[in-house]
């Protein structure tokens, strides 16, 4: 099949023209999995968030609560990688709803006299259920919108993981003042729960993942702008997907930006507490302005590259543009944090650790754009199980660098400087190489030929 004869296959039905579309629904079960994602970076963050207290109370040098922290992310990219497969083959409802019973029971452990055992094997078993959340929670999203519409729900179910640190910094610094650490997980236990009854009340599939009833065999569809891959094509190879420069750029940009995340969750609290000299409150507000500031900067991609789309901007200056130089900024940032003190240091930690997070909604819009609807799952689970690597490095190395420093200030640092150089080589690969447009009709190409 030719490029022309590709452009010319019938473009997707509007959503208010199919027969199980409702605007309402849609906008309701984004509601549900928004707050689906605000528990889970709670889950994600209460580790951090109690770090002083924890090892203190544990006994643990910042080798082990490296570990610790890194143990989340051991089992991490097997849970997403097997999310993406189940949610091919399982009602997107169902998995949603295991993840958070799991979640939510792992949490209980912490309020008993946990060692440094239980908090691993509970990290462990966390991060295995917690892996695939992201990108499950975007498969069902995008079940409810075509793609022309897909940047905005999105971008608010990933802008959900810095609402997710600024609910959870502030409450749980309350928390642990009130009741101590351990409740702090207690609480994130029983927040999984409510979401649980909550989705079972209400989660149902999207109908933009079915094969058009009464057509001939399928053939790619282009809609315009955005030129993706959006109806039930035939299959291309995984590895085609993967070698394309689109997944290959923001794969790596997601793994730059999840080891600043990393740190951001796992080790800026401690940072902020022992090196700076601030209390437990003020680490919590602060964390809360940089996940805060995280979430605009994700939300505000949607929105800007949503407007350029529907000005007929192409997808690589509307997605890749605007995610590879807010990637790039946050790299100068981060540099520029670490060699500043005072209020100066305290603007600069807002971009540094926050506007790259710009790059999730980008990476994720881009990537449907590209892969195959049958495929996405598998798709997605592959490309965040890659940006949870990052989650494993980074805390443990942090660890290491600041038990084996001269001065622990000189550790934090030197990590600081790593993310820095990550983000900055990576937001330069997605502006000069990701291209989503080009991509999606290569694989649509290499689609109809097989």
């Amino acid at each position: 099949m030719t490029l022309k004869e590709i452009a010319a296959a019938p473009v997707p039905a509007e959503p208010e023209q199919h027969p199980e579309y409702s605007t309402r629904r849609a906008w309701l079960i984004t509601a549900a999995l928004t707050l689906f994602v605000i528990v889970n970076w709670g889950d994600k963050a209460v580790l951090g968030l109690t770090a002083g207290a924890l090892m203190e109370d544990l006994g643990l040098t910042p080798s082990q609560y490296g570990f610790a922290a890194s143990s989340f992310f051991f089992l991490f990219a097997i849970g997403t990688v097997a999310g993406g497969v189940l949610v091919d083959r399982i009602k997107t409802r169902w998995v949603l709803l295991a993840m958070a019973l799991v979640w939510s029971i792992v949490q209980f452990p912490m309020l008993g006299g946990a060692s440094f055992t239980v908090l691993v094997v509970s990290r462990v078993v966390l991060g295995l259920a917690e892996g695939p959340s992201t990108p499950v929670a975007l498969h069902a999203v995008m079940k409810w919108f075509p793609d022309e519409k897909r940047d905005i729900p999105s971008s608010l179910v990933l802008a959900a993981s810095g609402v997710g640190l600024v609910v959870a910094a502030p409450l749980l610094s309350l928390v642990q003042e009130a009741w101590g650490w351990r409740w702090c997980f207690g609480v994130m236990g029983i927040a999984g729960l409510v979401w649980a009854v909550l989705w079972l009340c209400i989660g149902r599939e999207g109908p933009f993942d079915k094969k058009p009833e009464h057509s001939k065999p399928p053939v790619p569809m282009v809609d315009a702008p955005d030129v993706g891959v959006v109806g039930t094509e035939p299959e291309v190879s995984y590895w085609r997907v993967f070698a394309t420069p689109t997944w290959l750029c923001f794969a790596f940009a997601g793994f730059a930006c999840y080891f600043v995340t990393a740190l951001l969750t796992t080790w800026l609290p401690t940072y902020l507490e022992s090196i700076q000299g601030m209390s437990t409150i003020t680490t919590g507000n602060l964390i809360a302005a940089v996940a805060g500031a995280g979430a605009l900067a994700i939300f505000g991609q949607g929105v800007i590259s949503g407007y350029l789309i529907g000005r007929g901007v192409s997808t690589r200056r509307a997605r890749a543009g605007v995610a590879g130089s807010a990637v790039l900024v946050a790299g100068a940032c981060l540099v520029a944090f670490v060699f500043t003190s005072g209020p100066l240091q305290l603007a600069l930690m807002l971009p540094g650790f926050a506007l790259f997070a710009a790059s999730y909604a980008a990476s994720s819009a881009a990537v449907a754009q590209i892969a195959p609807i049958a495929q996405r799952g598998k798709v997605f689970g592959a490309l965040f199980g890659f940006f949870g690597a990052a989650g494993v490095i980074a805390p443990f190395l942090t660890g290491r660098l600041v038990q084996a420093a001269d001065g622990a200030a000189a550790g934090y640092h030197t990590v600081f400087l790593i993310g820095a150089g990550l983000l900055t080589v990576a937001g330069l690969c997605v502006l000069l190489f990701a291209d989503p447009e080009r991509d999606a009709r290569r694989l649509a190409l290499v689609a109809s030929d097989s």
